[in-house]
């Protein structure tokens, strides 16, 4: 599609700035002047289906409510300030040390690296709130856009170790076309019909799920994989190929969602496969498409960077490239619910 891409992370929280404007590097204001054009939007969270369809959903119903219960327990929020603004994000803690995001979520001048002075707390309910202490981008990520939006990772440490009982996902996730995925952040939400109707906050975290449909190479000749992206189908596809999962299930990230991840059930719990970084489209409406990095390309240097275990590039790089081969061409395959 033409639509302009746009990051979905480093939303303002509700009340901070002015009248919503253009959208760019003014986040939620801009946001609006980018709907009116039908462009997207740089921050997004998990969108509801449709208001009136079936079976009922609503952004109240796709809270998680569970707290350190929940099995997304270790999706947080990010609170971020930086150059006297406030922004909202959202991260996935991969040790007790460590928490996986987008790079732009800390790079708000997109020169591709920290911002000086950058200030995040990363909040993880029932488990309480984190201060970060040093910040990491993927080499090669120059800023959002900048001119590419490949490579938007970023690691945040926390000086403050984690308690126990945070279900950390794995990071053997395999994401070839036609995987189902589920996507969990702390963004606005609203319905599928007509937009954002809620703000991003650091308590709400939802989820919801998708299929992802194609893929985009390595902008940099490297013989991978390097973005993924799904579309927002409407409830009235159940059924056809390539058509909703179902109006409570069918999801789309929205602002405040980007650095949350997507992710893979395993049969022992959940693997990260990848991480929200943009949408495209006309502001978390049915028809948008989202996406962002696929992670296994970069667990080397994920593993050097934080010293975690990651699996060996012969077992996961290449069983990607495999998989994303076989299956790249093919018609996305989705079935009503989420079995």
């Amino acid at each position: 599609m033409n639509a302009q891409r746009h990051l979905v992370g480093r939303v303002p929280p509700p009340g901070a700035g002015s009248t919503p404007g253009y959208l760019s590097r003014c986040r939620f204001w801009a946001m609006m002047l980018s709907l009116a054009l039908g462009i997207a939007s740089t921050a997004h969270a998990i969108m509801a289906g449709g208001e009136t369809a079936l079976p009922p959903d609503s952004p109240a119903a796709r809270r998680d409510l569970l707290g350190a219960g929940s099995p997304f327990n270790a999706v947080g929020a990010l609170q971020i300030a930086s150059g006297g603004f406030n922004y909202r994000g959202s991260g996935t803690a991969l040790s007790p040390h460590w928490v996986i995001t987008a790079g732009h979520n800390f790079d708000l001048n997109d020169n591709g690296v920290p911002d000086a002075g950058v200030s995040i707390n990363f909040h993880l309910p029932g488990f309480g709130v984190f201060p970060a202490s040093a910040f990491y981008t993927a080499p090669g990520f120059t800023g959002f856009g900048n001119p590419s939006v490949q490579r938007d990772l970023g690691l945040l440490y926390l000086a403050t170790p984690l308690p126990a009982g945070v279900l950390y996902p794995s990071l053997s996730g395999i994401l070839p076309a036609g995987a189902q995925v589920a996507l969990v952040g702390f963004g606005r939400s609203g319905y599928g019909n007509y937009g954002y109707t809620t703000s991003a906050t650091l308590t709400d975290r939802r989820s919801g799920y998708n299929v992802v449909d194609t893929f985009t190479p390595d902008d940099l000749g490297g013989n991978f994989s390097a973005l993924f992206r799904y579309d927002f189908d409407a409830p009235d596809t159940v059924g056809q190929p390539g058509g909703s999962l179902g109006n409570a299930a069918e999801s789309l990230i929205a602002p405040g969602d980007s650095g949350g991840p997507v992710l893979i059930a395993d049969g022992q719990g959940w693997a990260l496969a990848g991480v929200s970084t943009f949408t495209e489209g006309y502001g978390g409406r049915f028809g948008d498409t989202g996406g962002g990095i696929v992670l296994s390309p970069y667990l080397d240097w994920l593993g050097q960077t934080t010293g975690i275990a990651v699996p060996e590039p012969s077992v996961v790089s290449l069983a990607f490239l495999g998989l994303g081969c076989l299956l790249l061409g093919e018609a996305k395959r989705k079935s009503p619910g989420l079995g």
